[in-house]
């Protein structure tokens, strides 16, 4: 066999290389792509080639070049070990072939065996079990087995053929990379922030979601969800402190514990009160329930657009929130949305006995949205609408529900894009749709509902993005406040005046400003808005009235000098200058002369303090304010300062992570997976959600991947193997 040196050598040193010269392996490691191929051309032109060709590297993939010499020479210095030597050159003339050449080469069994690549198997099968939720009776599908045989016929005893077994590599790389994450999070640059919410799965166990949020110590923004545990017995606040200690305690970050974001429940103040004593009591941590409790923005939204949907009155809306304030996520705008309903109704019981008309029972009760939802209904509720709509209109309006207001917004949405069809198919089709079928007068009212719902639509897509900050959240509700009186202005003046859109508006108004006074006892919100370096203080006193000044800026500065206007251990390295240049490499006597000779310069007032930095003129950033803050020119020039942006910038504003791994375990829990047990799904969603996030790296791009570990772990999984689901009794 060549050794190293031999086949290093054999490729050669030359920049010229040609195919003859190239490792016989080299395709196998280099990926040939073609940037240019999709590239559109002039009008008239053809592409004659597939344009410029790109050696990307298949082991380490950020690794790629233009120039093949490159990419040879890369894989010398880095893959050395994966080398195979180019083929040695033939004696025999191009046109003629030599007799082995004459026989098909057929590879041993041994052979076979050994290019079959077990690890990146077994990651492959573990990552459709996980991301793509294949059932785990996907491993012994006889169409999944003859798949893996195609392409290697010897390898069917290194096939997973078990449920059990696919469970158990599971299980184990749960408990591997879980102790990971805790080395992740004991390095953090910032608290480690969580985010929870409660749901009810199909097979009606409660499950809670813990997601975490923070910054590494790369300064990157990170999450993870640490733990879907079922919540078994009561849903209090107290139920829900133990799960969530249990987890915090398992990671070790009770120490580093940050905000806490979540829903409007009352449950979650039960909660972080049951959290802060035992954080005083076990370790003698101040944390404060009420400052560190962060309100979902979405939710904010929903409820507020809830009430400008169905609200009647402003006692009907207190009445309401305070029915919803005992049950968590769903189950809370469920029913708040019930609660509205039944007064709403109430309401048209009395009215309709005194003979007055139903001003003021908000915009949902009135006849254009009752029909546009009978209207919705009907094209659902039997094969022939359906069929009749799609060939005259060809888009489906969707459904309205009770828990999200976006569901209407996406209706109007749809019968605002196809108003023409749908205007004809009415007056086609108006003995079949009966009362369903909309006026003039109605087509005009859900034009105003449509037109002043589309802030709210594009306020959520930006408080749920990936890169949404906690310095959006005022700013959203200040925009979306701004909205309301801008049209309640609109719709009070003469000409414009609708008593319908002034109530709804009302009733929506009212639910913002609730939620919006109650962000003045968690300073932790003006703090975030002061610290984006493109607002500063400039966008409070631009945007707010002089009296919320000295309390918004008065909280936020005690933050800073509680927790972060102190000496740090060690200061960041300062510049290297000329002086320092030649007192470290020349003479003591050129060192003296040197210093004797330096400039004194002034003392500046320094830029690392809050005061000074939100005094400061706004300036535009091209990134988000985390990001700004995580540069190093910026951890350089605020070495405190930076601690505390990154620390409070860092918070989610939106419990949308327990949202998203609820989603996932929805499809986890499909209708003939209703007998998994809850332990199964917390470690199929974890592992799902740890390799989305990039906290497991495949071993294809370079990474540690999926191990088995069956021995190490074989003592912590005795209690695993009942947890099976997808057992042969499962209809």
């Amino acid at each position: 066999m060549a050794s190293e040196s031999d086949i290093l050598s054999s490729i050669g040193d030359s920049n010229s290389q040609t195919s003859d010269q190239l490792p016989s392996n080299f395709f196998s490691i280099m990926d040939r792509q073609y940037p240019d191929k999709n590239k559109p051309l002039a009008a008239g032109r053809k592409r004659k080639t597939k344009g410029t060709v790109l050696y990307v590297c298949r082991l380490c993939p950020k690794w790629s070049h233009g120039h093949r010499a490159t990419a040879v020479q890369h894989i010398k210095n880095r893959h050395a070990a994966q080398l195979r030597p180019p083929p040695s050159p033939s004696p025999i003339s191009s046109n003629q072939r030599s007799l082995p050449a004459m026989f098909a080469s057929i590879p041993t069994p041994d052979s076979l065996r050994q290019v079959f690549n077990r690890q990146a198997y077994n990651e492959a099968v573990i990552g459709l079990l996980t991301q793509r939720r294949a059932p785990f009776s996907a491993v012994k599908w006889n169409e999944l087995k003859d798949l893996a045989l195609a392409c290697n016929p010897t390898i069917g005893d290194q096939l997973i053929t078990s449920r059990r077994q696919a469970m158990r590599h599971i299980a184990e790389n749960h408990v591997f990379y879980r102790d990971q994450i805790k080395d992740k999070l004991a390095i953090a640059s910032s608290p480690i922030h969580i985010s929870t919410d409660l749901w009810t799965s199909p097979h009606r166990h409660a499950l809670l979601a813990v997601c975490a949020q923070w910054v590494d110590q790369d300064y990157q923004l990170q999450k993870a969800l640490l733990g879907l545990p079922e919540c078994r017995g009561s849903h209090s606040g107290e139920r829900q402190a133990d799960l969530i200690m249990s987890i915090l305690e398992t990671f070790g970050i009770m120490s580093k514990l940050g905000y806490h974001t979540g829903d409007n429940a009352t449950s979650n103040n039960t909660c972080l009160e049951s959290i802060a004593r035992r954080l005083k009591e076990n370790l003698n941590i101040d944390y404060d329930p009420k400052k560190r409790r962060i309100r979902c923005i979405g939710h904010i939204i929903n409820l507020s657009l809830q009430a400008f949907l169905l609200g009647s009155s402003n006692e009907a809306l207190v009445a309401a929130l305070e029915a919803a304030s005992e049950v968590t996520s769903e189950d809370l705008l469920i029913r708040f949305s019930q609660a509205l309903t039944t007064r709403r109704r109430r309401g048209r019981r009395r009215l309709s006995r005194s003979d007055v008309d139903e001003d003021y029972l908000g915009i949902e009760g009135i006849p254009a949205l009752r029909k546009l939802h009978g209207l919705a209904v009907w094209t659902r509720c039997s094969s022939l609408n359906s069929q009749l709509w799609d060939d005259e209109v060809g888009l489906r309006l969707g459904i309205d529900n009770e828990t999200r207001w976006s569901s209407w917004y996406h209706v109007l949405d749809k019968l605002f894009k196809k108003k023409a069809q749908i205007v004809q198919f009415m007056h086609e089709n108006e003995q079949i749709l009966g009362e369903n079928r909309l006026t003039a007068a109605d087509w005009d009212l859900l034009q105003k509902a449509y037109l002043f719902l589309q802030p709210f639509d594009g306020a959520t897509l930006c408080a749920e993005g990936n890169k949404a900050s906690l310095s959006q959240s005022l700013f959203l509700m200040d925009c979306l406040l701004s909205h309301y009186e801008n049209e309640k202005r609109h719709y009070s003046a003469p000409e414009t005046r609708d008593e319908r859109m002034l109530h709804a508006i009302d009733m929506g108004w009212f639910i913002m400003d609730k939620y919006y006074t109650m962000t003045e006892d968690v300073p932790v919100y003006s703090a975030a808005l002061l610290l984006d370096p493109s607002k500063r203080d400039a966008y409070i006193k631009q945007n707010w009235p002089g009296s919320w000044h000295d309390n918004a800026i008065g909280g936020a500065q005690e933050i800073w000098e509680e927790e972060y206007n102190i000496e740090l251990p060690t200061k960041p390295p300062a510049a290297p200058s000329a002086v320092a240049d030649i007192v470290e490499h020349e003479s003591n006597k050129l060192a003296q002369l040197a210093r004797n000779m330096k400039v004194k310069t002034a003392v500046l007032r320094s830029e690392d303090d809050f005061v000074t930095f939100i005094t400061a003129q706004p300036i535009e950033i091209d990134s988000t304010p985390l990001q700004w803050w995580c540069a190093s020119e910026q951890r350089r020039r605020y070495p405190r300062l930076s601690r505390m942006a990154i620390a409070i910038l860092s918070i989610s504003p939106e419990s949308s992570e327990p949202e998203r791994a609820f989603s996932g375990a929805r499809r986890t829990c499909s209708w003939d997976r209703l007998r998994i047990k809850c332990a199964n799904i917390e470690r199929v969603e974890c592992i799902g959600s740890w390799l989305r996030e990039g906290h497991i790296i495949p071993t294809s791009r370079g990474g540690f991947g999926l191990p088995m570990m069956f021995s190490a772990l074989k003592d912590n999984l005795t209690n695993s193997d009942d947890d099976l689901e997808d057992r042969e009794d499962i209809d």
